[in-house]
């Protein structure tokens, strides 16, 4: 369902890489609606989605002045704006769909 949706990026399979599918990553990224406020619209249908590598270690307080977040720029643009969908193997295709048309609003 969320294929092909303008603003919405789902990871391509790679040849050489066996998928364990353990997480569904969906990057918005020019969508309508940002990560966050889609993050909150399916919590709000106990839809719980996780937002994947937020926050970024380097922004950790133990960190704090030995890292500088601004030299990982494409890691925080990516951790500002993906969130991994539920997915697991008895997920009924009406969730599926449930959560999509959540996201898509329908």
């Amino acid at each position: 369902h969320l294929e092909g949706v303008r603003g919405i990026k789902l990871t391509k399979e790679q040849k050489s890489v066996k998928c364990n599918y353990a997480y569904f990553p969906v990057l918005f990224d020019g969508y309508r609606k940002k990560r966050d406020e889609i993050f909150v619209a399916l919590a709000e249908q106990q839809i719980f989605a996780r937002k994947y590598f937020y926050p970024l270690t380097n922004t950790f307080e133990c960190y704090k002045g030995k890292f500088d977040v601004n030299l990982t720029p494409v890691a925080k643009y990516i951790a500002d704006r993906v969130l991994t969908l539920p997915v697991y193997a008895d997920l009924a295709l009406e969730d599926v769909d449930r959560v999509c048309n959540v996201i898509l609003e329908k």
